[in-house]
C-alpha cells in the first residue's frame, strides 16, 4: 500500500492533520538545514541573535509557533531569506515578502 492509498482511506480530519504535521517538519528540516550549512551550534546563533539557546532550540523545534518575526530574525541573521505566500480561495498568489 502506498502512502497516498493508505491516506485515502483515512478521514479528512486524519489527512488534514498529517498535511499540518508535515508541513511543520518541512519548516523545522528547513532552519536546522541553514543552521546547520553555516556550520554553527545553536549555542552559536543564541550569541548573533542574543537569545539563549534554549530559545534557539524552540525555534527550531516549534517554527510553526513562533513569531513571524522572530523566523525572519533567525533566517536573516544566518544570511537567508524567508519568503510568505498566500494562496487565496480564487487561486490566486499573492507573495508579501
Amino acid at each position: 500500500m502506498t502512502l497516498e492509498e493508505f491516506l485515502a482511506s483515512k478521514t479528512p480530519e486524519f489527512r488534514e492533520k498529517v498535511k499540518k504535521e508535515h508541513s511543520q517538519m518541512v519548516l523545522q528540516h528547513a532552519i536546522s538545514r541553514l543552521r546547520y550549512e553555516q556550520n554553527l551550534t545553536q549555542e552559536e546563533v543564541a550569541r548573533k541573535l542574543q537569545l539563549s539557546q534554549s530559545v534557539v532550540g524552540k525555534i527550531e523545534r516549534n517554527a510553526m509557533d513562533v513569531k513571524l518575526t522572530d523566523l525572519v530574525r533567525y533566517v536573516n541573521t544566518l544570511g537567508g531569506k524567508l519568503s510568505l505566500q498566500v494562496d487565496l480561495p480564487s487561486g490566486k498568489k499573492i507573495f508579501k515578502f
